[in-house]
């Protein structure tokens, strides 16, 4: 749920430091086996800060306007930021592309965010060899449609945190084709 009728757009309450740590701890697990990443959903950037200056260069993608304009004012507008759609990013190996490389996901997932296309853009990252390293509220595999669907598709599927000093509390997942 985003509020943004009010002064600032927002989640109803940005993630803790604590978990933006804890992303950036699982993700750097894979900086050395990829050149570059995409971060997808920077919100607020509380999660994104921690991905300025790791050892492979990232790019951040955020669709909406708001948060753009927030992302521009908090890091400046030499800091890469695409304001496009997850949707429109193709599957190759160009600057923009989510081809065999490493995706930091903070764009939800489930509920009304849930669609075929979703699966599809997923399935799609993870079979050119892109490891995706995505949050998620619900803590378990099988509550959440989009990790069912890959994992029946034979993809490896692994919560690997839990930062319970998170309201409400998050996870972080591993994508990987098996």
């Amino acid at each position: 749920m985003y509020l943004t009728k009010f002064k600032s757009t927002g989640s109803v309450i940005s993630s803790s430091d604590q978990f933006g740590a804890k992303m950036h701890q699982v993700a750097s697990r894979y900086f050395a086996t990829y050149g570059r990443g995409v971060f997808v959903g920077t919100g607020s950037g509380v999660v994104a800060q921690y991905f300025m200056q790791p050892p492979v260069p990232f790019v951040f993608v955020e669709k909406h306007p708001a948060f753009v304009r927030q992302f521009h004012e908090r890091f400046g507008s030499a800091t890469p930021l695409l304001g496009k759609d997850f949707f429109t990013l193709p599957i190759d190996q160009s600057s923009e592309g989510l081809g065999n490389c490493l995706i930091v996901s903070c764009m939800p997932v489930t509920g009304p965010f849930y669609s075929e296309k979703l699966v599809e853009h997923f399935r799609d990252a993870l079979n050119s060899g892109s490891t995706i390293v995505q949050m998620s509220y619900i803590p378990f595999v099988r509550q959440i449609r989009l990790f069912e669907r890959l994992q029946k598709e034979g993809f490896s599927i692994q919560r690997v945190a839990t930062v319970l000093l998170n309201v409400p509390p998050a996870s972080v997942f591993v994508l990987r084709k098996a």
